[in-house]
């Protein structure tokens, strides 16, 4: 199927020398690239564990209205400042929260004295690019029993040259550690089906199997997609062992019941605020709509809304598809591998079984739909890539093998390698040296991930707030995990957020303002401003913009917080005027705190 593999491919010091590079590939993305967390679900989950590190065990400070609403409901009526968490996965918050504990000297987030990067933030990353290494780890395992020396060797290195996986490690994202949980799977599922096509014994692996499935979906709730992927494959791949696919679906199951019986007792009901994310697979709308929901009503199902809703979906992704594999050429080429009759009974089993892994996250994906892309926190096709990357080096292997020049040279025999790597890194030779010159000359003082987020600047609202007071802003997360207040997601409905505060009040909580960012105002057309996301707040959207042309555009009458204290501003024209693109609306002149 393949040349015969060079004496390099298995050497011991050629694969210490490969894991060296890797290891400095990881201090440089942790301690020069790096520009701090960039993920939503990253930011909400670290707050949480640093909640947790003060002993504040699942309470959070991101308060999400339909979460809040659920636990109204359920007789619970939780103070804002001591909301329990009952949206986002536990894992991943568990995993962080006792390093936390050990570094609670620096929960404050003091850019003045230490730099622009968040140490806690470096310390995620850490977690990150370590997941990045066991990645390569076990996807180098599975690779050799699947195939030869010289495969595995060249599917990890494109791997190694994949920067969208090193950027998903370092950005928080609870896909992030997926990454090493798949690859994980991945290789205890070679493992069980190597050993049945051979005779040997699949139980220790099976269950080992289960248990990685079980953290899986205790780790991203979309998780569910992967994990009867699994099932599916364990089911069809291992020969005349159906029970063992009962076997990995029991840990999971396990797993998401305990979690349900706790979002029963906390919520009344065993999903949780999570329910939305399962209500928007049947609904046109975005989960975050449903979130921002101050009620508990769901829309009617419209079938024909739903089907227009996954081909959209579907069409949007197979457009970005090359996108969505990391721009990794091997891994687009495992849709060529599916085709393949590989000579070998369980390359072709493992083949088949990851095959039907990428059915159901496919399937899920356009449930779901990616409207932030590559960057978006539910996008697990990325999660997929190092596993697909060891059949699409085969196949190139086999297809170089039947159309390569002839010749004995380099290029001849192994030309395939040279293109599958040269494209694969593309996106790391464009981004990488500019960013280590950066990174080496600002150090600590580095760039943000600007636009939408600034954390240096967010900072300051703890200080122009007071202990009690809570915020209302468009990115919750990022200003409870840098400013370490608690906020609440702008509500969809303008007449909600008077409900929201009177009950804040009850529990003394005022509301010091709004926050607002580049994120409410992604706009495509200019009147998604008044029918978007955001279509009832167009004078928090507008105003900072606005006053760079000496125009205001003022609220409501009844809407208090008028006075826009500019936390990024942006000099347009001739006169230096100042557009405000990310604003602390609030409701009297406020100065810093000490």
């Amino acid at each position: 199927m393949t040349h015969p593999s060079p004496n390099t491919a298995g050497n011991p010091l050629f694969r210490l020398a490969f894991y060296g590079v890797a290891i400095g590939m990881a201090l440089v993305h942790v301690f020069i690239t790096f520009r701090g967390l960039n993920s939503a679900a990253g930011m909400e989950q670290a707050q949480m564990s640093r909640e947790m590190a003060r002993g504040n065990y699942f309470q959070t400070q991101v308060i999400r209205p339909y979460a809040w609403a659920l636990l109204s409901q359920a007789g619970k009526d939780p103070a804002p400042s001591a909301m329990p968490d009952i949206t986002q996965p536990p894992l991943q918050p568990l995993l962080w929260a006792p390093v936390f504990k050990l570094l609670h000297r620096h929960h404050l987030y003091e850019p003045a004295k230490n730099g622009s990067i968040y140490l806690l933030d470096r310390v995620i990353a850490c977690f990150g690019v370590t997941g990045m290494l066991l990645t390569l780890l076990w996807t180098h395992g599975a690779a050799r029993k699947l195939f030869d020396d010289t495969i595995a060797a060249v599917a990890v290195t494109a791997l190694l040259v994949c920067e969208p996986l090193w950027e998903l490690a370092v950005s928080g994202s609870p896909a992030g550690l997926l990454l090493p949980l798949m690859a994980a799977a991945f290789r205890l599922f070679t493992a069980a089906v190597t050993g049945a096509h051979q005779g040997q014994g699949t139980a220790l692996p099976v269950a080992a199997l289960g248990l990685v499935a079980g953290l899986m979906v205790l780790t991203h709730w979309l998780a569910l997609w992967l994990v009867l992927g699994l099932i599916l494959a364990v089911a069809v791949a291992l020969p005349g062992r159906k029970m063992a696919a009962v076997c990995v679906a029991a840990f999971p199951g396990l797993a998401l019941a305990g979690w349900g019986w706790w979002l029963y007792q906390a919520s009344g009901d065993p999903l949780g605020g999570a329910k939305t994310l399962f209500q928007t697979h049947l609904l046109p709308l975005d989960a975050s709509t449903l979130q921002r929901q101050f009620s508990l009503g769901m829309p009617s199902v419209q079938v024909a809304d739903l089907l227009r809703k996954l081909l959209l979906n579907w069409q949007t992704q197979v457009g970005d598809l090359f996108s969505h594999f990391g721009h990794g050429l091997p891994a687009l080429f495992f849709l060529v591998a599916l085709l393949h009759r590989f000579r070998r009974a369980e390359t072709a089993a493992a083949r088949l079984g990851l095959g039907l892994v990428l059915l159901a996250v496919t399937i899920g994906m356009g449930f779901i739909g990616l409207p932030d892309g590559q960057q978006d926190d539910n996008q697990l096709y990325l999660v997929l890539v190092p596993a697909m990357t060891l059949f699409g080096t085969a196949m190139l292997a086999v297809l170089w093998a039947r159309l390569a020049p002839s010749g004995n040279g380099l290029w001849a025999r192994h030309g395939y390698v040279l293109v599958a790597l040269a494209i694969s890194a593309l996106p790391m030779m464009n981004s990488l040296p500019a960013q280590v010159k950066l990174g080496l000359t600002l150090r600590n003082r580095i760039y943000p991930h600007w636009p939408p987020y600034v954390p240096d600047r967010v900072s300051l609202v703890r200080r122009l707030v007071t202990p009690e007071e809570i915020i209302f802003s468009d990115a919750p997360w990022f200003v409870a995990w840098y400013a370490d207040t608690p906020a609440v997601w702008i509500p969809v409905k303008r007449d909600e957020y008077g409900l929201m505060k009177e009950r804040a009040m009850a529990h003394g909580n005022p509301v010091a303002g709004f926050v607002m960012t580049p994120l409410s105002a992604r706009l495509k057309y200019l009147h998604e401003a008044f029918t978007g996301p955001y279509g009832e707040w167009p004078d928090l959207l507008f105003r900072g913009p606005m006053l760079a042309f000496d125009r205001e555009f003022l609220p409501i009458a009844d809407f208090e917080f008028k006075v826009p204290l500019p936390l990024v501003a942006l000099p347009v024209g001739a006169k230096e005027n100042l557009s405000l693109q990310m604003t602390f609306y609030t409701d009297r002149p406020r100065t810093l705190r000490d």
